[in-house]
């Protein structure tokens, strides 16, 4: 994947997104990567501009991205934000760092059958929530699906609402789809149901489990016939596959099984950290560090005059923009450039880690810190504490020495943030969710070295950035971090084992009466939480000192957080008793949010969150948003 500069004619913000530069360009449109305000990076896709003097075209450039707002799921790579009225309509997903199928293959081999299961079972979950939004995907093939570190995602969708095109056609008369991964109804052009998937879905994981497709032929029009009037050749499959892939090859697709019947076959999944080979995941590793390298360049968006220089990323990290035909058949180009636009990635990717060895000279007694206590401490006091007046000498690097330089000052979910401190600010967040800190997720070992509060120190870091992280309570999900950039990591050492080695560690002084203690998890009412959003598990999905997200069919987060902004202009909900709910716009209808200020202090408000992502219009999804900030807002505590 290349990610070019700016260049003085682009725009430096599409929506509430900073575009941090270029990852391609085609006929139908290009891609821009962009950050959002919290830090999440998303795949920024518009159109261009030669394609909108249609009329038509905007019209279907709307309907088809509110369809794709419908599909959610945890294997597909769902948009986010979106502004179809703009003078340069645009999209937003978050993006994933993966290794297409494809490459994955071609330069690692065949799956092992484990994987092809799993893989399976991801792309069958994938394909069940496209269905069920009405949709159906029409080019599914190994170059659009992504190998991410906890999983398979789908992506570039050739899509087409099942009532709006039953057939595999453009207007021209051209069909959409990949060759090889065609079902027989594509290849003859007809109705188009959504079976079709799966035909290539049986395509798609013959071809990971073997390395070649189930209709491979010497050309174009031998396979598209094979497609059509063979059957396909398995000889090569492992046996334990076959009953598995064979079903979904059938010529009749009235007689191939619908996603759930897969998902019922493969039954529940085997628990494995890692997914795939662990080459791929070395892969995937070696290019989500490259990518934070280039994000955090605190010159990547910078905006070069004349020749354009390009920085290469993993190779197999790419955007999967495919390049149109240039010139003629506008028509054509502007009713098909939604499948292009509609391909996004999802950012979930395994951490490069590793554990610092070396001495340990704020070795301190094993202690547990539980997210309770977390919650209430006073970050800034903390790291002031830990640290003294000065730095070191021989560990300042480019830090000052002197702490009083640093100008600490509280960030927000209670975190402590510095002003810049050599090539980035610093970071230090108590009771932070610790994503991919783990040696057996890159197949690392602990070796002897530094440990704080009887845990061993880890973290990662690459050409741009460090961060350390200590749990603190033997639960791998959360814990101690604290980051800066890539000159920081001798300074960062010295800094987390004080940290840990700190003893009567510092409180808010209003903790008690401020919304830092409350513990997100207990806002909500499981028992009613149920009925709203599907079945849930024993425990929330994730969870840190300051955010609780569950699972069912949609997604419900409670975040609790400091904000210096509170846009008067969002309208409110009455919810009495002079409580009022904001109700900010939404812009995608999968997703709503509603926010509630808990109290305000000086120029800064402490804020509760809502965050509601599933299926259904946005007047449902805000109807379940509201009923749970009813009940968080009942289960605060009063305010002092």
């Amino acid at each position: 994947m290349t990610i070019r500069p700016l260049t003085p004619d682009d725009r430096p913000q599409i929506g509430r997104y900073r575009i941090l530069g270029e990852l391609g360009s085609g006929g139908m449109g290009r891609v821009l990567l962009g950050v959002g305000a919290d830090g999440r990076l998303v795949a920024v896709k518009q159109v261009h501009a030669h394609l909108l003097h249609e009329v038509e075209y905007r019209a279907r450039f709307r309907r088809e991205v509110t369809a794709t707002t419908r599909v959610s799921g945890a294997f597909t790579a769902p948009v986010i934000d979106f502004d179809v009225d703009s003078p340069d309509p645009w999209l937003a997903a978050v993006f994933v760092v993966g290794l297409p199928l494809d490459k994955a293959v071609s330069e690692y081999g065949p799956l092992p059958v484990p994987a092809v299961r799993r893989l399976a079972a991801g792309l069958a979950s994938a394909l069940q929530a496209i269905h069920q939004a009405g949709l159906i995907h029409r080019d599914l093939k190994p170059a659009n699906v992504l190998l991410a570190a906890d999983g398979p995602r789908v992506i570039d969708f050739g899509i087409a609402s099942i009532s709006e095109n039953p057939s595999g056609l453009t207007e021209t008369g051209s069909v959409l789809g990949s060759p090889a991964f065609m079902s027989p109804e594509q290849t003859l052009a007809d109705r188009l149901t959504p079976a079709s998937d799966v035909f290539s879905l049986g395509s798609v994981l013959m071809m990971a489990a073997t390395g070649a497709s189930p209709f491979a032929a010497p050309s174009l029009a031998y396979t598209l016939f094979n497609i059509a009037h063979t059957q396909p050749q398995l000889e090569s499959l492992p046996p334990e596959l076959r009953s598995l892939i064979e079903p979904c090859l059938h010529k009749d697709p009235a007689a191939r099984p619908t996603p759930a019947q897969i998902l019922d076959y493969l039954g529940d999944p085997m628990q494995h950290e890692l997914p795939w080979p662990q080459s791929v995941h070395h892969e995937i590793d070696r290019q989500h560090s490259e990518l934070v390298a280039l994000t955090a360049d605190p010159n990547a968006t910078s905006v070069l005059p004349g020749a354009r220089r390009s920085a290469r990323v993993g190779a197999g990290a790419g955007n999967n923009w495919q390049q149109g035909e240039r010139g003629r058949g506008r028509r054509t180009i502007a009713l098909t450039a939604l499948s292009a636009l509609l391909v996004l990635m999802l950012a979930v990717t395994a951490a490069v880690v590793w554990v610092r060895g070396g001495d340990d000279t704020a070795q301190a007694a094993p202690q547990e810190l539980t997210l309770a206590q977390l919650r209430e401490v006073d970050a800034c006091a903390w790291l002031k504490k830990a640290v003294g007046e000065a730095l070191p000498a021989d560990v300042a690097g480019d830090f000052p020495t002197d702490v009083a330089e640093w100008k600490l000052r509280p960030h927000s979910w209670w975190g402590c943030s510095s002003v810049r401190l050599g090539e980035r600010y610093m970071y230090f967040r108590p009771g932070a969710h610790l994503y991919g800190i783990s040696t057996a997720s890159t197949g690392g070992t602990i070796p002897n070295g530094s440990y704080g509060a009887g845990q061993p120190v880890m973290g990662r870091s690459d050409a741009y950035m460090c961060e350390r992280s200590i749990r603190t309570a033997g639960d791998l999900q959360w814990g101690l971090t604290i980051e800066a950039g890539s000159n920081s990591c001798q300074q960062l050492d010295y800094i987390i084992l004080r940290l840990a080695a700190v003893i009567d560690i510092p409180r808010l002084s209003d903790a008690r009466s401020s919304l830092a203690s409350v513990d997100p998890c207990a806002l909500a009412d499981p028992a009613t939480l149920g009925p709203l959003i599907g079945a849930l598990p024993d425990l929330p999905s994730a969870f840190s000192a300051h955010s609780c997200t569950w699972e069912g069919l949609s997604s419900v987060e409670i975040t609790t957080n400091r904000s210096a902004v509170i846009d008067a202009d969002d309208p409110v909900i009455d919810l009495g008793d002079g409580r009022r709910l904001v109700a900010p716009k939404s812009t995608v209808a999968s997703i709503c949010n509603r926010e509630y200020v808990f109290r305000q202090i000086g120029d800064e408000y402490e804020v509760m969150a809502i965050k509601v992502q599933g299926g259904g219009d946005n007047q449902q999804v805000c109807a379940v948003a509201e009923s749970v900030a009813r009940t968080a807002v009942d289960r605060l505590p009063e305010v002092k």
